[in-house]
């Protein structure tokens, strides 16, 4: 099984570390990275392939990251893709994720076992 590394960009801590842990128990502690705000993922320059990213964070738009990672390679020369995990159900919301470069959205709603399939079914392009 191919190791694929993975970003959380959440706002809410409870609700993202239960979907950090759940990550962990199914790709090992070491894959899953975690930041609550815009101002904390920047310090976090880790090789990642998957990044689940809540557009609507405190101190900005959660979809500027999602843009960025749809842009880059990482270092096996592969796009690292981008998941939203909503609150907001609207389908504006769905559809600017979508043009932002994410490959799936989600209403937080969703269950954890949907999100953990959607990680693990993603292939690395």
């Amino acid at each position: 099984m191919v190791t694929k590394r993975i970003f959380l960009l959440i706002a809410h801590n409870a609700f993202r570390e239960a979907i950090a842990l759940v990550l962990e128990k199914e790709f090992g502690p070491e894959v899953v990275w975690q930041a609550s705000s815009l101002a904390e993922a920047v310090n976090l320059d880790h090789d990642i392939d998957i990044a689940l990213v809540d557009p609507f964070l405190s101190d900005g738009d959660g979809l500027a990251v999602v843009r960025q990672v749809s842009s880059r390679r990482n270092a096996a020369n592969t796009a690292p893709i981008a998941l939203v995990l909503s609150s907001c159900s609207d389908p504006a919301t769905f559809k600017r994720g979508l043009e932002a470069g994410a490959v799936g959205v989600f209403s937080s709603a969703c269950s954890l076992e949907e999100l953990v399939d959607a990680v693990r079914s993603r292939p690395l392009v």
